[in-house]
């Protein structure tokens, strides 16, 4: 199983801002992971953190499923 980030239009802005970008792209989250969990990102250059907004299955003809997690910016409580 193969796992995705995708970010939402204030997170990808977030990221653009902060050079994050291809670090959240090739985070491989585990499959545990839950809509509401926070993912901190605790760089170099400072911590940020994303909410996972939403999970889905994706899956191809030939059976292949990659599960696609949206991360969102600012975390919301």
């Amino acid at each position: 199983m193969r796992t995705r980030i995708e970010l939402t239009q204030t997170a990808r802005r977030h990221a653009a801002m902060h050079g994050i970008e291809v670090v959240l792209r090739a985070l491989a989250l585990d499959a545990r992971a839950q809509v509401g969990d926070v993912v901190e990102l605790d760089l170099p250059a400072g911590r940020n953190a994303f909410v996972i907004r939403a999970r889905r299955w994706v899956v191809v003809a030939d059976g292949e499923q990659t599960l696609v997690f949206e991360l969102d910016h600012p975390p919301r409580h």
